[in-house]
């Protein structure tokens, strides 16, 4: 009669809320884990340095286009 399994015991209401939240925030957890890896997992062919001279040229077309800007404001006042 040890080897029987006993019955699970009951759980109160408010036990069985914390356990499916424990349950839900483990399971988005794992979820969040799976997307973590699956996105370092495609983006690993690329090497950070491949991007930087198109970063570069961006910002300097940023900073172009506020200079043209704040020239062009500058004129409209005075």
């Amino acid at each position: 009669m040890a080897d029987e399994p006993q019955p699970p015991p009951r759980l109160s209401t408010e036990e069985r809320a914390e356990a499916e939240t424990r349950e839900m925030i483990e399971r988005a957890e794992r979820a969040w884990q799976r997307q973590v890896e699956r996105e370092e997992a495609g983006n690993a062919g690329a090497s950070p340095g491949q991007m930087t001279p198109l970063r570069w040229a961006l910002i300097a077309l940023a900073g172009a286009a506020l200079a043209f800007l704040v020239a062009e404001h500058l004129t409209r006042i005075g």
